[in-house]
């Protein structure tokens, strides 16, 4: 299936050949190979991973990862959570769900939080989530219509409440049909008028982007699955210059749906991989938010060319073309 691509940010996101025609490819795989790896190498990562006491802790929390203390120093400085304040919360790159992990218990049970990966993953307990492009326009249509109409999207595997999951009884029950409808028009049509006036445009409180971090391998590196979804949605390789490269499209990806999808006064977060371009897109982000921060938690290592851009409070009538213009 082709997908549709974000039309006002396209030229942002095709320079350096993500895109061609409707039909994403994977350019910036071919173009730099794949990456490779020796027993040495993941010895070493292995050691770094024992030895490492966020790794520990975080195993000891029962967190997925060791990037929850990452979002949990961020939203300690920044404060882009609301405790128990029924905020709508988008986890891009959220596998394997660690920072959805830590908004879930920041915000408490009265928020929404939605993971959006192309990679699949189980999500954490009281988490939705669904595996899907963001660079494509109709994932930006399913965001909408799942934080502003409740959609739920595997309400065909819940139980029922009094008669249990082999009755069939609700079969016919028309808003069942109602809502299988709506989740075909998604993917089935370029052109939903009808959808768009029933959303509201901007629904979310707070965007998150991680879209770098990688679960752990559990299958080998054979496993095409895992290593080879759009290159991973480009986790890190080693090659310092293509990282760069990389997490300028993804941060720029994340961007977009921000001006999209976040309410005039949302957060975002988002990490890059430093090289030149970084003040390309601090440049951006100021036109988008009244306050932009640049941060590296302690968590990180100190090896790592990671660093977070936070965006505070977002501007209202933001125009898309104008901030890529730049």
């Amino acid at each position: 299936m082709g997908f549709s691509i974000i039309r006002d940010g396209a030229r942002i996101l095709a320079r350096f050949g993500f895109f061609s025609g409707h039909h994403v490819h994977h350019t910036l795989f071919l173009k730099f190979g794949p990456v490779r790896f020796n027993s040495s190498a993941k010895s070493r990562w292995l050691d770094r991973q024992k030895n490492d006491a966020f790794t520990r802790e975080a195993k000891v929390l029962g967190l997925r990862s060791r990037a929850a203390f990452k979002l949990m120093e961020i939203d300690d400085k920044f404060r882009i959570f609301k405790k128990d304040s029924p905020q709508c919360v988008l986890d891009l790159g959220y596998a394997p769900g660690a920072w959805s992990q830590v908004a879930q218990d920041r915000i408490g049970h009265n928020g929404m939080i939605l993971g959006v990966d192309i990679l699949p993953c189980t999500p954490p307990r009281g988490v939705s989530a669904i595996q899907a492009n963001i660079l494509s326009k109709k994932t930006h249509e399913l965001i909408r219509l799942f934080f502003c109409k409740h959609f739920e999207l595997y309400r065909h595997d819940r139980l029922h409440s009094e008669t249990g999951y082999f009755h069939d009884a609700n079969e016919n029950d028309p808003s069942r049909f109602q809502q299988a409808q709506e989740y075909r028009e998604i993917f089935s049509s370029d052109e939903y008028p009808n959808l768009k006036v029933a959303l509201r445009n901007q629904p979310l409180d707070t965007i998150l982007s991680d879209m770098y971090e990688p679960w752990p391998q559990t299958t080998g590196f054979w496993n095409n699955l895992t290593n080879s979804a759009y290159s991973r949605m480009a986790n890190t390789s080693g090659l310092a210059i293509r990282d760069h490269v990389m997490s300028m499209d993804l941060c720029d990806a994340a961007l977009i749906a921000a001006i999209d999808l976040l309410k005039p006064g949302g957060s975002f977060v988002s990490k890059l991989y430093t090289g030149e371009e970084d003040e390309l897109l601090e440049k951006r982000m100021k036109m988008v938010f009244s306050t932009v921060h640049r941060y590296k938690p302690q968590s990180s290592r100190n090896e790592s060319k990671e660093l977070y851009f936070v965006g505070l409070k977002k501007r209202s009538q933001v125009d898309k073309l104008r901030v890529f213009s730049c």
